[in-house]
């Protein structure tokens, strides 16, 4: 019985396409721009030995029940690239028959047969960076989408089959008002997808948006016009029928991410392609985010440049910050079930002080942030690191 339980533990596995038509004005992610087919082609063929390196290494332990690929923008890929990818994992792994399978996109990459051949190569969930539905903050953050394309590529991911669609945008923009983000929170809503994501704008240094704020071409919204924005559209989301299920993401009940809940769960997943980082089996790893030495292939195990041994207090740790970023938050009972210890033994006095300012809230069972935890949430989180 112990061996059969092994043997049948989930998996979710991420696969990183870091191309890009170009790069949008925010973006710190690990991505290249003015990328051609024949590097894709080298790039897909490096994956999939990275695929079947880790399979050897985990030896039928696992059973894979989410795929993620994400980027970048995966869907400038070819499908015949992607099918290659998703026919690596299928042959290496076993796969649950009601797998989730997520592609990322972008609907300015988006094309009627694209999406029929994606549906039919096995994906069944599609997530579009649409960001915002206002051309001129399109324009700004530097997206090659228009409006008109996101209802488009909506539409025909409808009739291509999708029946589990996410929208991400982006909120806290510079000039941004409260009047255009709500009309994207109420846009989205009318195309009715399974789940939206809402991110408050990062300002990460080196990128053009921080270029601007520095020069003075563009100043940032104040913190307060950004938690208002974020609070509004938690109020607006949850009349609208989704669950607000985690810091920022909310979706119809059914459709939370199931890939995405591994990371906020200390759940195995594993990280293929460039940069990609790894939690599998209590060892966290990354891939090397070096072009030349992922394609040369000279290191072991898909790349690794980086690689830890969790202690139990490092899982402690990360179960207590990453669970608290669920909206239900920590359970007393699942904790002493996963760590066979009591949760106040160990953190009683940071919880106290936390439950005392406001940012955390608790019954008999559970632990969470409150509305003002979700705002001050880092704070609450490096209590726990």
């Amino acid at each position: 019985m112990e061996y059969k339980y092994i043997r049948e533990k989930p998996l979710g596995i991420y696969i990183h396409i870091p191309f890009c038509i170009k790069k949008c004005r925010y973006c710190d992610f690990l991505s290249f721009a003015d990328t051609d087919r024949s590097f894709h082609e080298i790039y897909t063929a490096k994956m999939t030995d990275e695929i079947a390196s880790w399979s050897l290494i985990h030896n039928n332990m696992y059973t894979v029940d989410t795929i993620f690929v994400g980027g970048g923008t995966p869907s400038i890929l070819s499908p015949e690239l992607l099918c290659d990818l998703l026919d690596a994992v299928f042959a290496r792994y076993r796969v649950r028959e009601d797998a989730e399978i997520t592609i990322e996109a972008n609907p300015g990459t988006l094309t009627p047969e694209k999406l029929t051949a994606f549906r039919n190569a096995g994906f069944t969930r599609i997530s579009m960076g649409a960001q915002s539905f206002d051309p001129g903050l399109l324009k700004m953050m530097g997206r090659i989408h228009t409006p008109e394309e996101i209802f488009e590529s909506f539409s025909t991911a409808r009739k291509a089959g999708f029946d589990n669609i996410n929208l991400d945008l982006i909120f806290g923009l510079p000039g941004e008002t409260q009047k255009q983000w709500m009309k994207d929170i109420d846009t989205a809503i009318g195309l009715t997808p399974e789940h939206i994501s809402f991110y408050s704008l990062q300002i990460e240094e080196g990128t053009e948006i921080y270029h601007d704020i520095v020069s003075g071409k563009v100043e940032t919204l104040p913190d307060l016009e950004d938690r208002i924005m974020y609070h509004n559209a938690i109020e607006t989301l949850t009349e609208a029928g989704y669950g607000h299920y985690e810091i920022s993401n909310a979706a119809r009940p059914g459709f939370a991410s199931r890939h995405n809940l591994k990371y906020w769960s200390l759940d195995d997943y594993l990280g293929v392609g460039l940069g990609a980082h790894s939690y599998v089996n209590g060892v966290r790893s990354a891939n090397t985010n070096q072009i030349s030495d992922y394609m040369s292939g000279n290191t072991d195990h898909g790349r690794i440049s980086w690689l830890h041994k969790n202690s139990e207090s490092d899982d402690i740790s990360e179960y207590v910050f990453l669970g608290l970023r669920k909206t239900e938050g920590i359970n007393f009972d699942h904790f002493r079930q996963a760590f066979g210890k009591n949760f106040w033994d160990l953190y009683s006095e940071e919880t106290e002080k936390l439950i005392g300012r406001g940012l955390l809230e608790r019954d008999d069972h559970t632990l969470r942030l409150t509305r003002l935890g979700l705002d001050l949430s880092n704070q609450v989180f490096s209590e726990y690191v």
